[in-house]
């Protein structure tokens, strides 16, 4: 994949594919890619680190919990998260990302309102993790 996400044509939201060789690469990649969807990330200097753990019964239900998380943190103290990383451990997540003042970036796609289940997708091919997400906007 010579980009870390592809944008997944959809009538009314949109959505994205990503993958990587770790769980914890995949998730970064989609909340790489959702942000990116929103705010142009090329040139952003993250200012801050920001870490929290998660636990899941899935992956499924790990990425979207760590999508989430990031999602209600960016709008609740108007961030704009960078770089993710997701450091799993069975199916608990430990995330540390870089934040940048959304404030001063300015939108170039619609805000991502939500996580759907809509198209979900999170699995193992091979030796990669695949991920399709659908966001709401």
């Amino acid at each position: 994949m010579p980009h870390r996400y592809e944008i997944v044509s959809h009538t009314a939201d949109t959505g994205i594919e990503t993958e990587g060789a770790t769980l914890g690469e995949a998730i970064g990649n989609a909340a790489f890619a959702m942000f990116d969807l929103m705010f142009d990330l090329s040139e952003v200097t993250p200012e801050m680190t920001i870490s929290f753990d998660l636990e899941a019964e899935s992956p499924t239900e790990l990425l979207v919990d760590v999508l989430s998380e990031l999602l209600w943190r960016s709008e609740t103290g108007d961030l704009a998260f960078t770089d993710v990383g997701v450091h799993e451990t069975g199916l608990h997540a430990s995330v540390r990302a870089a934040a940048a003042d959304a404030r001063e970036l300015e939108l170039r796609g619609p805000p991502v309102k939500a996580v759907t289940y809509h198209q979900l997708r999170c699995e193992r091919i091979g030796d990669r993790w695949a991920i399709r997400v659908i966001f709401d906007v």
